[in-house]
């Protein structure tokens, strides 16, 4: 059975959760190291120690059972340098990832072997002056691996929390976790983890990917479900994700939602076919893999693509001939931004700062005009009537 929030209920809220008043929204933000010192990667100097609550640098490994943050440690320093034009500013990292969860289940194993990875975090958090650990494990007891993860993941978390309580460096924990409700119901026991991390990263997007069992077009990341969508599809998100995290368990003042700024692209079967759920035959030409920055998608629409925002979901896409792209701009990250506001979550997550307009191409002189947007909203005050 899927449970069902109303799309067009702005305040809609999980059964017996209440809204409680944020103080200070989290404006989350995911750097992914560069893979070169080519003028097209963002470096640390470029990022505005303004724009974020936290930076999360990611990412690292576990190997043999430690933290692995790999050979070039300057961008670690380099973000910490950004402190001291905001003191506020948490710089964190983020051990995991896609594709990168190979050391967690031996790590997680038994005491001793949590024991060695904590003091290793420990180390590099006091070495590098880091202000905290956000755990990436996709996922813990999914796909055919064992169950008793999910058991383990919270015993990491617990004794992470205790020990960052009693090392003195005031440190956050954090988790990025999975929208999916099957994910969600395998992977996590809401109610003790909760209870350890400081919050969590909702990872509220690739609801929809060009994929070859259901090669059609669809959104990456949206608000509510088309008023067409019947049965699963109308669990595939944001609204409902996050709603369904609260009814396990997890207090909304704990949860940061994802928005991500990237867009999935597409390559039709027919130029002609430019709608939703249109026949795709692969990844489109725009970015790489299907993975297309917002930057990119600014060159897309300035050289013709046709804009299409669905009213239902809160987010457009785009199409010329046969390249499709699905993708948030300011306008859907407004409606965003405002939704978390009002539903009483903690703040926003973007991914990643490397994937927004840092160097001006959509609108010159306006850098990180998504991630600008939501800290905008987040920090505007309410209109007296």
């Amino acid at each position: 059975m899927h449970w069902f929030w109303h799309h067009n209920a702005t305040n809609s809220t999980a059964f017996g959760s209440t809204i409680k008043p944020i103080d200070e929204h989290f404006v989350v933000c995911y750097y992914t190291k560069r893979r070169d010192n080519s003028s097209s990667q963002l470096t640390p100097n470029n990022v505005d120690p303004h724009l974020c609550t936290h930076i999360i640098v990611g990412f690292a490994s576990v190997v043999n059972c430690t933290l692995d943050l790999g050979e070039d440690l300057s961008i670690y320093r380099e973000m910490v340098e950004l402190k001291k034009f905001e003191p506020n500013l948490k710089i964190m990292v983020s051990v995991g990832g896609a594709d990168n969860e190979s050391g967690y289940p031996e790590m997680v194993l038994n005491h001793a072997n949590r024991k060695t990875f904590i003091r290793s975090v420990l180390n590099a958090t006091k070495t590098l002056n880091l202000d905290g650990l956000d755990l990436d494990w996709e996922f813990p007891a999914w796909a055919h691996k064992a169950d008793r993860q999910k058991i383990h993941f919270v015993q990491l978390a617990y004794e992470l929390r205790k020990e960052f309580d009693r090392s003195g460096q005031k440190l956050t924990l954090s988790a990025a976790v999975a929208a999916p409700q099957a994910i969600i119901d395998q992977s996590y026991i809401v109610p003790e983890f909760s209870e350890h991390v400081d919050f969590i990263n909702l990872m509220s997007y690739d609801y929809h990917f060009y994929i070859w069992y259901y090669p059609v077009t669809d959104l990456n990341s949206p608000l509510y479900p088309r008023s067409l969508e019947t049965g699963y599809l109308t669990s595939l998100n944001v609204n409902f994700s996050a709603n369904y995290w609260v009814l396990k368990g997890m207090p909304r003042e704990k949860i940061v939602i994802g928005i991500p700024l990237y867009g999935h692209s597409y390559k039709l079967y027919n130029p002609s076919n430019h709608k939703l759920q249109a026949p795709a035959r692969g990844y489109g030409d725009t970015g790489h893999m299907g993975f297309v920055t917002y930057p990119e998608v600014c060159k897309f629409l300035k050289n013709g693509a046709v804009r299409v925002f669905v009213n239902d979901s809160h987010v457009p896409y785009t199409y010329k001939n046969n390249e499709w792209i699905s993708y948030d701009d300011v306008t859907s990250v407004t409606y965003k931004a405002t939704w978390i506001k009002s539903n009483g979550f903690k703040g926003a997550m973007v991914f990643s700062l490397n994937t927004d307009d840092w160097n001006s191409t959509c609108t010159p002189n306006h850098r990180f005009p998504l991630t600008s947007i939501v800290k905008k909203i987040f920090n505007s005050k309410p209109k007296l009537v």
